[in-house]
């Protein structure tokens, strides 16, 4: 399982959305972040998934926060701009 996977997971379950919508967005944050500022393509052991979600569980709201940010500040820089004036 990947860090990215195990985000998924927690934001899935914080949020009651669906894995596969938080993937999709999840993948739009990652798409648009450097392999430097990320490590959620990390495989990591049973043992630090179970540690990863008990740590990310005491900091949800943040995580949401932050989650929500990132796709927010995604959405403005990737947008369209439509205007009939």
């Amino acid at each position: 399982m990947t860090r990215g996977d195990v985000f998924i997971q927690v934001l899935s379950e914080l949020s009651n959305e669906p894995r596969e919508v938080i993937a999709e967005m999840f993948c739009s944050i990652k798409a648009n972040m450097t392999d430097e500022e990320h490590r959620f393509d990390e495989e990591i052991s049973d043992t630090d998934v179970g540690q990863l979600i008990d740590e990310l569980m005491e900091e949800k709201e943040a995580i949401i926060n932050w989650f929500l940010e990132g796709y927010r500040r995604f959405l403005l820089r990737t947008r369209t701009r439509r205007c009939n004036t």
